[in-house]
Formats: C-alpha cells, structure tokens, sequence
C-alpha cells in the first residue's frame, strides 16, 4: 500500500483495504450491448483504480481514464459527422434522452428533473480539462469516478442479452 493512503487514514480513519477495493471495483461492470473497444478502454481505467492503492499519485490519471472513457462511448454511440467536443457530445445525449438522473447509483433518490444529468455538459468538461492541462490535485475517489463512468457509458448503449 502505498504510504499517503496510510496518512489520508490517520486524517479519516479509512485506511483502503486491497481486497475491498478488488471486490468493489469487479463489481462495477459495462452490460454487453457496449462496445468492445470501449469496455476494454473501461478495463484499463479499472484496473488502473485498483493499482492506485499502491500509487496514491495515480489518482488523477484514473480519472483521466474515465473521462476519456466516457467521450470515447459517446463518439461510439453518437458517431458525430464534426469533431463536436465533450460538452457538445454531453448536450446531444441529453436531448435525444440517452442520460437520466435515475441511471446513476449514487443519486438516491434521483432528481425527478434530471438536474444532475443536464449539468455534465457544463460539469464534466472542466473536470476533465483541469487534470488536463496539468494539475496537482489528488481526489482519491477512483472507485466513484469508475462507477460513475459506467452508470453513464451503460445508459449510453441498448442492454444485450449476456
């Protein structure tokens, strides 16, 4: 385990746990109607959330993952005719109904009036753009930013029979 987890612990009183981490992040999981090439993109940057209990300093390029993750869905799913950006692809999801507030797991209950869906386009392209462009942040939420990456990216896609 890499040492700042074990500081971030005495400030917290959560020390991460290997074998937790392992089982919460195998849990989080793409259904079969998502593409191949962008489950296997979400496998890395689950895989990388998993490694990051023994690089801290990993945390920023886990999100980075999943942010690309997520565009990488949307030009999939999408398949815009212009290089249209991030909060564009966001914006044209949401009006052709693809994101909902009730596809998100941590919203509980989620908002009747989809606000937290219609603030990605706004929302998710700064987040991304500040990591981006350099920055030493360190939020240590991979497993959040991995489920939240693929409650969007599963409501992207039709559910195939697995």
């Amino acid at each position: 385990m890499d040492i700042a987890h074990l500081h971030f612990g005495h400030i917290t009183g959560r020390v991460p746990n290997i074998e937790k981490c392992h089982k919460a992040l195998s849990e989080i999981e793409l259904h079969a109607g998502v593409p191949e090439d962008v489950r296997g993109q979400f496998n890395v940057a689950r895989n990388m959330a998993l490694y990051q209990y023994f690089m801290y300093a990993l945390a920023p390029e886990v999100q980075m993952k999943t942010y690309s993750v997520i565009e990488l869905a949307l030009r999939r799913r999408l398949e815009p005719a212009n290089r249209s950006g991030l909060a564009s692809l966001l914006k044209e999801a949401l009006d052709l109904g693809l994101l909902k507030d009730e596809g998100f797991r941590h919203l509980d209950p989620p908002d009747p009036g989809n606000g937290f869906s219609r603030r990605l386009p706004e929302v998710l392209p700064k987040l991304r753009n500040a990591l981006a462009h350099g920055s030493t942040d360190l939020t240590p939420d991979c497993i959040g930013h991995v489920e939240k990456c693929a409650d969007l990216v599963n409501q992207l896609f039709l559910r195939k029979k697995e």
